[in-house]
C-alpha cells in the first residue's frame, strides 16, 4: 500500500485534522513570542517572508487549538512540554483557557474596496464597517467554539455585558456605533442588561451583506449616502465587555488575531495599523504579515519610525544567539517538527528510527575511494613543499599525527595544510636564504574555518558528498519552516524507496544520497525564481552576481575568507540612494533596478538581511547572505560570516550587465564566472 509524504501536508489540509497540527506543532516555536507581560496588552507583529510559520501561531492560539491541547487525556511529552509552554504565556491556566484567540483573515476581497468602493475617506469607513462585522461574527464563533456551544445555532446563550464606571461607557459608545438598533438606554446597572450573542451576530451579518452586496452591485453604487464606520468599533467593545454563557462568566482576555495582512492594499493596511496601535484599546492585537507588504526602507533599514509595537521577526528570532549561521534552536526546532511529522508513516513502514537519525553522519565516500582522495592530495601538497623546502618540518608534523587516521580525515588536514602553506607564502616576503619555519607556526594559523574550507575544498575537488545530515538540512531550510518541509519531504521520498526496495540499510539515507537531491533542490530554487517573485529577472541578476563573486572569493588558494563567502554588503550610508527622495522626483535612475531586486529578494527570503549594521573597514555595514539552498549550486558552504563589500554602483553595474548577458536563462553556470565577461566591472 502506498505511504503517504507527510511532509507535503500543507496548511490548508491541516485544518481538518486539529490533532494532526497539534502533534506537529513544534513547541519551540513558543521561544520567539514575546512574554506573557507584554504579549496581551499591546500590538505584537509577527513578520516574516512566506512559509516561516506566522499562519501556525495564530492558528494554536485558537478555541478549536487550545481546546484540543486540553482535551487529550493520554499527553504524551510533546503535549505536556506545549501546555507548560502555553501556560508560561498566559494563554492555558490548570488545563483552563485564558486567552480568547478571534482569528480574522484580512485577505485579497478587502482589496475590492479600493476598485470598487468609495474613494478616499470614505472608503477606509467603509472597510471598517465591514471589518468590524467581520470580528465580531469571529469573536461569538470563537466563544462558541470555546464552550463547546453550536455555531450559530447557540449564539443566544453568550452575552456581553458592559462593566462598570469608564470601561461600561466606552463599550457603550461602541456598540451604539456599530448598530443604530442597540440604544444607549438599553444598558443599565440597575437592572443588568446584556447583550445576547444572537442579536449581535444578526446584525453585524446583516452589515457584511450591504457591503458585499453594494460591491457586487452592477448599476452605478451612491457611496457617499452611504454609512460606514470612522474606526474600529469592535476594539473598544470587546476589550471592555465582560462575556458569560449561560449566565456564568468566563475569565477570557480576547486578542484579535489578523492573519494575511500583507494582502491589504497599503493604504488599508496602514488604516488598520492606525487602530491596533491605539493603547487604549483593552484587549491583545496581533498582526501576522509577510516582509512584501513592508514599505521598502523600513525593510531594508528596519526603521519603524517609532512605532510603539512588539516586533517578532521571525527568522531573526528563529536563529537568535547562532554563530557561524548554525543555530541550535532552529535545528531543534525543525527536527521536533520533521520527526513529529514523519513518526506514524515511518512506523507504518516497519521503521521505528526518528527521521533526523537516518539521516545521521555517514560514511562521505567507500573506504577505495577514500584511499584515492588522500594519495591525490598528499602528491598535491609534497609537490608544494618540494618547492618551498621551508615547509619540510610543517609536512613531517602532519605525517606523524595523521598515521592513525582514517584516510579522508587524514585527507582533510593535508588540505587544510596546503591552504596555510598558500596563506603563508603569499604574506612572506621572499628572502635570499630560506630556512625552515617552525612547525608551531601552522597550528597558530589553524582555525575551525580553515579546518571547514578544507572540507569543502575536498568534497569539489574530489566530488565527494558535502550537504548531509539534519543538521545541514535545518541549515539548508534558510529559516523557514515551508522550506525546511520541501526539503525533509524530499528525503521522505528517498526513505519510502528504500525500504519498498528492501535494501540492505533500510531506510537510512547515505551522504551521497542526500547530497545529490539537495543539489538537485538548489538547482530548483534557482529555476523558480524568475517565475516566484516580483522581479524576477532583476531578482535573479542581483543573486548570480552575489553566488558568482562568492564562489570565486571562496575558492582562492589561501581560503581567505574560510569557510567561504556566501553574501554581499552594502555600506550604511549608500542605502539613502535606494529610497525616494523628498524632492518628489522618485528613485536615482541608476539604482532603481538594484532597488527593486533588493527589496524583493530580501521579502522572499532570497536573501537574508542581518538584523544589525556589522563593522568592518572603518565603517557599517548591511550585510544579505544568500538563502542558504541557493548556495549548493555554486558549491557554497552554509556558514554564515564570510561576506564581501560593494559599492552599489559597481552592484548596480553588475545586474545591468549580468541580465544583458543571462537573457532568459533561469540556471546560472557556475562553471562559467561572470567575471570573465567583457566589460565586467573590477
Amino acid at each position: 500500500m502506498p505511504v503517504g509524504n507527510p511532509f507535503r501536508l500543507r496548511f490548508t489540509e491541516q485544518q481538518r485534522d486539529h490533532s494532526g497540527f497539534i502533534r506537529t506543532f513544534s513547541v519551540g516555536m513558543l521561544e520567539v513570542l514575546p512574554s506573557a507581560d507584554i504579549a496581551w496588552n499591546r500590538l505584537v507583529v509577527i513578520r516574516s517572508a512566506p512559509g516561516a510559520g506566522k499562519t501556525s501561531i495564530l492558528r494554536l492560539l485558537t478555541p478549536e487549538s487550545l481546546t484540543t491541547i486540553i482535551g487529550i487525556d493520554d499527553a504524551d511529552d510533546g503535549i505536556k512540554a506545549l501546555r507548560n509552554a502555553l501556560e508560561d504565556l498566559g494563554v492555558l491556566s490548570n488545563r483552563e483557557l485564558r486567552i480568547l484567540g478571534i482569528l480574522v483573515s484580512v485577505g485579497k476581497d478587502y482589496r475590492s474596496l479600493i476598485d470598487l468602493g468609495p474613494r478616499e475617506s470614505g472608503n477606509q469607513k467603509i472597510f471598517f464597517k465591514l471589518l468590524d462585522a467581520r470580528i465580531l461574527a469571529r469573536a461569538i464563533e470563537a466563544i462558541a467554539t470555546a464552550c463547546g456551544l453550536r455555531f450559530p445555532q447557540d449564539a443566544k446563550r453568550i452575552q456581553f455585558l458592559p462593566r462598570e464606571g469608564s470601561e461600561g461607557e466606552a463599550a457603550r459608545d461602541a456598540l451604539v456605533q456599530i448598530g443604530a438598533g442597540f440604544q444607549d438606554s438599553s444598558y443599565s446597572s440597575a437592572d443588568g442588561n446584556a447583550v445576547d450573542g444572537s442579536s449581535l451576530l444578526g446584525l453585524v451579518r446583516s452589515k457584511e451583506r450591504s457591503v458585499l452586496t453594494l460591491l457586487d452591485s452592477l448599476l452605478p453604487v451612491e457611496w457617499e449616502s452611504e454609512v460606514g464606520h470612522s474606526r474600529l468599533y469592535a476594539l473598544p467593545f470587546l476589550g471592555n465587555v465582560d462575556i458569560a454563557v449561560d449566565g456564568q462568566l468566563l475569565e477570557y482576555r480576547p486578542v484579535v488575531l489578523f492573519d494575511d495582512v500583507h494582502e491589504l492594499e497599503a493604504v488599508q493596511r496602514e488604516s488598520l495599523y492606525s487602530q491596533l496601535l491605539d493603547r487604549s484599546n483593552n484587549l491583545g492585537r496581533w498582526i501576522a504579515e509577510r516582509k512584501e507588504a513592508v514599505p521598502d526602507q523600513e525593510l531594508l533599514t528596519g526603521n519603524t519610525d517609532g512605532r510603539d509595537y512588539q516586533m517578532v521577526a521571525l527568522e531573526d528570532e528563529l536563529t537568535a544567539g547562532s554563530k557561524g549561521g548554525h543555530s541550535p534552536r532552529l535545528s531543534r526546532i525543525l527536527s521536533g517538527i520533521a520527526d513529529s511529522r514523519a513518526q506514524v508513516r515511518l512506523a507504518s513502514l516497519g521503521v521505528h528510527e526518528t527521521f533526523t537519525s537516518l539521516l545521521g553522519s555517514s560514511e562521505q565516500a567507500p573506504t577505495d575511494r577514500k584511499s584515492e582522495v588522500l594519495d591525490s592530495v598528499t602528491a598535491n601538497l609534497q609537490k608544494l613543499v618540494d618547492g618551498n623546502p621551508q615547509y619540510k618540518g610543517w609536512l613531517a608534523a602532519a605525517e606523524m599525527r595523521n598515521g592513525g587516521l582514517d584516510p579522508l580525515e587524514a585527507a582533510q588536514d593535508y588540505r587544510e595544510l596546503q591552504i596555510l602553506i598558500e596563506r603563508d607564502l603569499k604574506r612572506s616576503q621572499p628572502a635570499l636564504f630560506e630556512y625552515e619555519i617552525e612547525t608551531e607556526q601552522a597550528t597558530k594559523m589553524s582555525s575551525s574555518g580553515t579546518k571547514a574550507a578544507s572540507k569543502l575544498f575536498l568534497a569539489v575537488e574530489h566530488r565527494l558528498p558535502y550537504y548531509a545530515g539534519y543538521e545541514v538540512l535545518a541549515d539548508l531550510s534558510s529559516r523557514n519552516v515551508e522550506q525546511y518541509l520541501g526539503l525533509g519531504g524530499d528525503m521522505f521520498d528517498l526513505m519510502t524507496s528504500a525500504v519498498t526496495q528492501r535494501r540492505r540499510t533500510g531506510a537510512r539515507l547515505s551522504a551521497e544520497e542526500q547530497d545529490h537531491r539537495v543539489r538537485r533542490s538548489s538547482k530548483q530554487l534557482w529555476e523558480a525564481v524568475v517565475r516566484r517573485v516580483a522581479h524576477g529577472p532583476d531578482v535573479l541578476a542581483l543573486l548570480h552576481t552575489i553566488a558568482d563573486n562568492s564562489r570565486l572569493e571562496t575558492f582562492r588558494p589561501t581560503a581567505p575568507y574560510a569557510p567561504g563567502v556566501t553574501g554581499t554588503a552594502i555600506a550604511l550610508h549608500e542605502r539613502r540612494f535606494l529610497f525616494y527622495r523628498n524632492d518628489g522626483r522618485g528613485r536615482d535612475a541608476r539604482y532603481e533596478r538594484l532597488s527593486r531586486a533588493l527589496s524583493s529578494a530580501v521579502a522572499n527570503n532570497l536573501l537574508e538581511m542581518s538584523a544589525e549594521a556589522t563593522n568592518a573597514k572603518g565603517q557599517k555595514w548591511s550585510v544579505l547572505y544568500l538563502n542558504r539552498l541557493l548556495c549548493p549550486h555554486f558549491d557554497l558552504p552554509l556558514q554564515r560570516g564570510g561576506f564581501r563589500e560593494q559599492p552599489i554602483t559597481k552592484l548596480a553595474q553588475k545586474i545591468d550587465l549580468a541580465r544583458q548577458v543571462g537573457g532568459l536563462q533561469t540556471v546560472p553556470d557556475p562553471t562559467m564566472p561572470l567575471s570573465t565577461l567583457e566589460g565586467w566591472p573590477k
